[in-house]
């Protein structure tokens, strides 16, 4: 799963040095072939998650730098607790508390993605990626008339839109549909207690993954709704 251990790949220099600057505007390029580096150099990701590296190989190195800054992030909200967002080796990230629905569990889930949904809104702005320029929002209504409006804002609908696509992947990978279907697990020689307790397992994975999708989504608003206009006063004449 994508948040077991990818922010975990910003220190390793084998991940983040497949990657060059492509041309003069320094927008980045995976040096080898796209398909193997997919494949081979980000094991953790899903079927669905290496499709979109195909796509956007570019765009990797910023989600690891995303998702390194909401562990980041973790750590330092959490640093008092005692559950401090340590992180391990064993694919987990954080442990085992992974493995259960806890608050632990939801607010890294919104943590990580709101990492990624940050680093590619501000990777627009700075021009490292094909397939964004900066935000083209509109003039402010409340924006005086004798100020400028221009410059280059981090490009946080794009970032939104990239970071669900991604994010949410490896929850919609597994059919929804399946738990409603008879024909998967009702077998007319078992009695309805033995089907009932093969169905609720999987009822619980899908209500996970409603819960993980939501968090996920909680994460990216809290980007989208905190994201503001600043205005600049420069020059001799202080013009805005």
């Amino acid at each position: 799963n994508f948040f077991r251990n990818i922010g975990l790949e910003r220190r390793n220099d084998n991940i983040l040095s497949s990657y060059s600057f492509a041309n003069s505007d320094h927008q980045y390029a995976v040096e080898d072939d796209p398909s193997s580096y997919c494949q081979s150099s980000l094991k953790s990701l899903t079927i669905g998650q290496k499709q979109i590296c195909l796509l956007h190989a570019d765009h990797m190195p910023v989600v690891i730098q995303g998702a390194s800054k909401g562990i980041e992030e973790c750590q330092n909200q959490f640093q008092d607790r005692h559950w401090n967002c340590s992180t391990v080796r064993d694919g987990t990230v954080f442990g085992p508390v992974l493995y259960h629905a806890n608050r632990e569990t939801a607010f890294t889930h919104a943590m990580l993605s709101a990492g990624v949904t940050y680093a590619v809104s501000r990777a627009c702005k700075q021009g490292l990626l094909k397939s964004c320029t900066c935000s083209r929002a509109a003039r402010p209504k409340n924006l005086p008339r004798d100020w400028a409006w221009g410059g280059c804002g981090d490009n946080i609908d794009y970032g939104y839109r990239f970071g669900r696509d991604f994010v949410d992947t490896p929850e919609k990978e597994v059919n929804p549909n399946i738990i409603d279907s008879p024909v998967s697990f009702i077998n007319t020689n078992q009695t309805n207690v033995e089907n009932e307790m093969k169905r609720k397992p999987l009822r619980r994975s899908r209500i996970r993954r409603q819960m993980n999708i939501h968090n996920n989504e909680a994460g990216r608003r809290a980007v989208y709704r905190l994201t503001r206009v600043v205005c600049k006063c420069h020059g001799v004449s202080g013009s805005c």
